[in-house]
């Protein structure tokens, strides 16, 4: 939605927002709540929110830009009540604070509690003056765009921007409307306050997975066909194990998407993905190499590393 409708390109884009570990974000309070449509609309707002990502870095171009997103909000702010329901500015903030609370978290890495801008100051603009004196602190700036679905759903996209560099990351959600605050601070909490996992790697021993031949897409061809293409590919059928941990891995991960209830060719028989927790029941026997019966994947084996031996000095 970001894209569509702001037109902003890649650059300063998405980006992990979570190192150093300890760091915590103080969050511009004024959340502009956009529709979609608005931003289509009125090529102000799409500048405005544009202006964010261009990591200008001078004082006096980010508070004129905050005063720009400041401007948008209360813009858009009846249009967006009259829409929800309710205030996201709000109640997205208050959903943050009783996440932190829930889990005794005393020091949560996003706070919106500066000690000179009250509640009322909250919901409305700030002079440029004022702006100046706080655009110092500030690490991030949010605005959420959305669009009315069918009945009560809502589809919207909240967008934190970090104000010195213009990089930005960005979480969506399609619920219910009286869902949309806490379904969206949920997201943001865990992103900042969860275990931030190792990225996978490939399996040490994975090849190259190599897809069935294009006249075989979705078609039961024999173990022998199936052999006959992968050698062409240099590759060979995989054993039920490659294949197992192929899927673990995941298409987007290195690895394949097998199909439920289906049975693909591997080195030992036929695996079907129906009894893939059944242990060696998985596997059967293929009797018949020539018949059309399965699926298959193929698999190009990295070559063995070479022990290389070391140089010998001269004698």
């Amino acid at each position: 939605m970001l894209l569509l409708f702001c037109g902003i390109t890649a650059g300063a884009g998405a980006q992990d927002f979570r190192g150093p570990a300890q760091q915590r974000f103080a969050v511009w309070p004024n959340i502009a709540v956009v529709r979609a449509s608005d931003l289509a609309e009125y090529a102000q707002d799409r500048q405005a929110l544009a202006d964010l990502h261009t990591g200008k870095g001078d004082p006096e171009k980010l508070a004129a830009a905050l005063q720009a997103v400041d401007s948008l909000q209360t813009h858009a702010q009846q249009g967006a009540l009259n829409e929800l329901g309710r205030s996201l500015n709000v109640q997205l903030i208050a959903e943050l604070d009783a996440l932190a609370r829930q889990r005794g978290i005393a020091n949560p890495k996003l706070h919106f509690d500066f000690a000179d801008i009250t509640p009322q100051q909250l919901q409305r603009p700030m002079v440029p003056d004022d702006l100046k004196k706080r655009v110092a602190r500030v690490q991030l700036v949010g605005y959420i765009t959305y669009t009315r679905l069918d009945g009560n759903l809502v589809q919207a996209t909240l967008t934190l921007v970090k104000l010195r560099t213009g990089a930005s990351q960005s979480f969506s959600a399609t619920v219910p409307v009286n869902l949309l605050a806490k379904t969206l601070a949920t997201q943001v909490f865990d992103y900042f306050e969860g275990t931030r996992l190792a990225a996978h790697r490939r399996p040490a021993s994975a090849g190259e997975w190599i897809a069935a031949a294009p006249g075989h897409v979705d078609r039961l061809v024999s173990r022998d066909v199936a052999a006959r293409y992968c050698a062409t590919q240099g590759a060979e059928l995989p054993t039920a194990a490659e294949l197992e941990t192929a899927e673990a891995a995941g298409f987007y991960g290195g690895g394949v998407a097998l199909r439920d209830g289906g049975m693909y060719h591997v080195q030992g028989g036929l695996y079907d993905t129906a009894l893939a927790q059944d242990g060696d029941s998985r596997v059967r026997p293929n009797f018949i190499a020539s018949v059309p019966n399965g699926l298959y994947y193929c698999l190009r084996r990295q070559p063995p590393v070479r022990a290389t031996k070391a140089a010998q000095p001269n004698r």
